[in-house]
């Protein structure tokens, strides 16, 4: 349906009518009655032209919209699907925050009984008094626990990060480009994250990366400093007890009621709907729901615009996700002019070298600074009376390998496709929402091997945290013919570690971080250089890449298939897939993925259409 907005009184030239309540209400209503989608047809005109940011004639450097615009009005869907991953269902997340409380009580438990208790939790001579079961137990099992809690929270964590962007554009007034269709949150900086979530008042993705980033970082450490054995060292007549730190203790019982406290509010964040029938995986998920409104115009000149660029274009409309696809919305105003960065690199940040190569120094640093710290008599002491130190070193390596881990799942499609007559699989493959464990499983059945090699080194990098709280000893006597007969204090019968115990930890150590540093090495050897015009992950980012792509026609009605339909749909078709130059749809060339056969492949920093010959040229040379 279209209508035209009247003139009112004391309207404003190059306002939009429509920014007044009363009209924008009265026009809801309409849609609401017609149950339709109602258009507004307007004159607006986008006074940003004017400085100078613009250079006319560039392909894509297109930012502002001018001229006769229509605003699109939405009516409520009273059957709006609510789909979402399993992960984000109530049972559990529910499981998670009765996880934190009990761990919370369960810690305020013991320390109460380590208070009371003069013998502990535990009190041994030699590690060999004590049953393996009780060893385990003290030793491991509550690392592994809060290690593993983490790795819960942040399969959590990665969903709501991935769909925020269609739970946004799923309200009824939809939402403007920078909340949902620029957003991208799967390569941010995680540490940022929450305070970036704050200012959109996205508060689902507040909740579940501060509790991520809480469980997954800082729970591990914590618990290593809040159990103790004193003394350290003893003659083979005097006991150890194994004791709870309180104020390091009740810090971690404090962390883990933080951590409850936003599994609750998450709880309630996710009661609204997503607007999603399925999980839209991949370039052929965001594909589908583009083929029915006229979203796609709104991108020409972006093909190889970096994601500022694409910003400033967008800025001056909502966007919508109605009956399963994509709509233009309602044209708005007061969204700032974004500058051209020209210096935006369009390489996430843990894939480029400047940042590679410090983290792989500093992978072995903690390699070196490993036997530096057990082995040296003077600089064995700070492990024995701070051993929270190694366990945060370990946790920096879980860090920063959970960064590259992420970036790199969201580059493979695009890497494939970059390396030509990809396969239809390639436009549904989606690594992002995989489960930690099973997608180096998944990455290596569709023979994607370094994906797999780094998916498999995140888990070692929690393996690596679980070792790091067996150093707290002097590893010379663990050296064969040196452990002493257990008469003198530092011998090692009466250390907090068996023999097999040390060196089973500091052999997977020491192989896990050869292991990261390896991998990390052929990571930044076969994904450090730029070959995409931006950096990927927003839905506009997607978008921009097809928006003239000849394949759009194979999803025309596709919609409402899942990833496994549309993958069989693709087959069927028997079509190869790449990323680089091709003629439109509209006759012209444009950069970006689209079906096999491709005029030349992207090479980053060359516009393959400015550098060929057209009839143009042609005609023009045989003229002169």
């Amino acid at each position: 349906m279209n209508a035209s907005v009247a003139s009112k009184p004391g309207h404003k030239r190059g306002e939009s009518l429509t920014t007044d309540p009363q009209i924008r209400n009265a026009i809801q209503r309409e849609a609401q009655k017609v149950d339709a989608i109602v258009a507004i047809h307007e004159s607006v005109v986008d006074l940003s032209v004017f400085d100078g940011g613009d250079q006319p004639g560039r392909r894509d450097t297109v930012f502002t919209q001018s001229g006769d615009l229509n605003s699109y009005y939405f009516p409520e869907d009273p059957e709006k699907p609510a789909w979402r991953p399993i992960s984000m269902r109530w049972p559990y997340i529910s499981l998670l925050v009765i996880l934190a409380i009990s761990l919370a009580g369960l810690q305020e438990f013991l320390c109460q009984i380590s208070q009371r208790n003069s013998e502990g939790l535990l009190k041994f001579q030699t590690p060999k008094d004590i049953t393996i079961l009780a060893y385990f137990t003290w030793k491991y099992l509550p690392t592994i626990i809060l290690v593993t809690y983490g790795v819960m929270w942040q399969v959590v964590d990665y969903e709501v990060k991935r769909l925020e962007p269609y739970y946004q554009l799923s309200q009824r007034e939809g939402a403007i480009a920078r909340a949902s269709l620029n957003l991208d949150y799967l390569t941010a900086m995680a540490y940022l994250i929450p305070l970036r979530a704050i200012r959109y008042k996205q508060w689902a993705v507040v909740c579940s990366s501060t509790a991520a980033i809480i469980s997954g970082s800082l729970l591990a450490v914590l618990q290593s400093a809040a159990v103790e054995v004193t003394p350290k060292y003893t003659t083979g007549k005097e006991d150890k007890r194994v004791m709870v730190d309180p104020i390091f203790s009740r810090c971690l019982t404090a962390a883990l009621l933080i951590v409850a406290t936003c599994g609750i509010c998450l709880l309630f964040a996710l009661r609204r709907k997503s607007g999603l029938l399925s999980d839209p995986k991949g370039i052929a998920g965001i594909a589908a729901m583009a083929t029915k409104s006229h979203i796609l115009v709104d991108f020409k000149g972006l093909d190889i615009a970096t994601n500022n660029r694409i910003h400033d274009k967008l800025r001056t409309r909502r966007y919508n996700l109605h009956k399963s696809s994509l709509w233009q919305g309602k044209f708005v105003r007061g969204e700032k002019h974004t500058p051209p960065d020209k210096n935006e690199n369009p390489h996430p940040v843990m894939l480029r070298l400047i940042t590679g190569i410090p983290y792989v120094f500093y992978i072995v640093v903690v390699a070196a600074l490993l036997p530096f710290f057990i082995f040296d008599q003077k600089a064995n002491i700070v492990t024995i009376r701070t051993p929270w130190v190694l366990t945060a070193l370990a946790t920096g390596v879980k860090i920063g390998w959970g960064a590259i881990d992420i970036e790199l799942r969201v580059l493979e499609p695009y890497y494939i496709l970059l390396q030509r007559n990809a396969p239809p699989k390639t436009l549904t493959l989606d690594y992002t929402g995989t489960v930690p464990g099973y997608l180096s499983f998944k990455a290596a059945l569709n023979r994607h091997w370094l994906i797999a090699a780094v998916s498999f080194g995140a888990i070692l990098t929690e393996v690596l945290t679980v070792c790091a709280t067996s150093f707290t000893v002097d590893g010379r006597k663990f050296v064969a013919g040196h452990g002493g007969d257990g008469n003198e204090t530092d011998d090692r019968q009466n250390s907090t570690e068996t023999f097999r115990s040390f060196w089973t930890s500091f052999a997977l150590a020491g192989g896990i971080l050869i292991y990261l540093v390896i991998v990390a090495c052929i990571v930044y050897l076969r994904r450090g250089r730029v070959f995409l015009p931006r950096q990927p992950g927003s839905i506009a980012g997607v978008l921009a890449y097809i928006h003239q792509s000849r394949m759009l026609d194979d999803f025309i009605d596709t919609e409402r298939k899942d990833a496994d339909m549309m993958t069989k749909h693709l087959e069927k078709i028997g079509k190869t897939y790449a990323l680089g130059w091709f003629r439109g749809r509209d006759h012209e060339d444009h950069c970006g993925v689209d079906q096999e056969p491709m005029d030349a492949s992207y090479e980053h920093g060359k516009d393959w259409d400015k550098g060929r010959l057209t009839g143009q040229e042609i005609q023009g040379w045989e003229m002169f």
